[in-house]
């Protein structure tokens, strides 16, 4: 780091760039999956469209089995792009961002490790220098990307620590996530019951008026059924709105906490950060393992 700037200002310059790298692997990790999503369901409905129009058109017959085997033939290809390692990588970048953000925020706010002056600029140092080196290996995906420059958070005391990192933590990031995973699931729901009532559908027509034609797509349309399923399982919308809802109920309760303190302590302050930074460092940890060991 650079000994002429401020320690704070160097961590929070370091969080920025590792923030980037992290949101640009995750964007990476989901056009992947979703132009995996899309090549396994092209498959199957060129397909099976290759099949039903070949007596009738082989040119077309033709041209649709070509594109059925392309999209075959790109799934795996596009699937390599969300690969475990990749995935891993990300997840371990959003941590480091994750945690030089913590370290900065309780020592901006001067609480627990950081009440003695004297010491707040070099613990800050080295703890954030462990977290860095532990991460060395990852500094390659970094190349290219420079700091946003913005000020430091508006944290002086306990007070500014609750309303530039606790409540907006809770309400604007916990909150909203848990409601947007919520959606999201709901979605690929929505879909798989669909799916499943067309393929009913096909093979009551199937069945009842021996057509032959809607009998073929049911396959096709169990196959991308699957992979809607697939999707959803891998992106782990249920499980993400599960662990921001418990997140953001225990930041909740610690906030009540908070304001029934009269008059606060200094130990009710560090408490107060301590418990914060390790809620949310619990649900980071517990997401990043469950992402790896999927």
């Amino acid at each position: 780091m650079d000994g002429g700037v401020g320690t704070a200002e160097d961590v929070w310059r370091a969080q920025s760039i590792w923030s980037q790298a992290a949101n640009r692997h995750k964007a990476a990790i989901g056009r992947a999956r979703a132009a995996t999503l899309g090549a396994v369901v092209c498959a199957a409905v060129f397909g099976a469209a290759a099949s039903q129009l070949m007596p009738h058109s082989p040119v077309t017959g033709r041209v649709c089995a070509f594109l059925a085997l392309l999209a075959a033939g790109a799934a795996p290809l596009a699937a390599r792009g969300a690969a475990p390692d990749r995935v891993r990588d990300w997840t371990r970048m959003r941590s480091v961002s994750e945690e030089l953000k913590s370290e900065l925020y309780v020592r901006l706010a001067r609480v627990a490790r950081y009440r003695q002056p004297d010491v707040r600029d070099r613990v800050l140092r080295e703890r954030t220098d462990a977290v860095l080196a532990e991460a060395a290996d990852l500094e390659a995906a970094l190349a290219g990307l420079r700091p946003v420059e913005r000020p430091l958070p508006p944290v002086q005391d306990i007070t500014g620590y609750v309303e530039a990192r606790l409540r907006p933590q809770l309400e604007g990031y916990y909150r909203p996530r848990t409601v947007e995973m919520g959606e999201r699931a709901r979605l690929v729901e929505r879909w798989g019951q669909l799916l499943a009532a067309v393929s009913v559908v096909l093979g009551a027509v199937a069945g009842a008026f021996a057509v032959e034609e809607a009998a073929a797509w049911i396959p096709v349309v169990a196959a991308v059924s699957a992979a809607v399923v697939s999707h959803g399982a891998s992106a782990r919308y249920v499980a993400q709105q599960v662990e921001f809802g418990r997140t953001a109920g225990e930041l909740e309760r610690l906030l009540r906490w908070w304001r029934g303190c009269d008059p606060v302590t200094d130990a009710d302050a560090d408490r107060l950060a301590e418990r914060a930074e390790h809620v949310v460092s619990v649900q980071n940890e517990g997401w990043m393992a469950k992402w790896i060991a999927d």
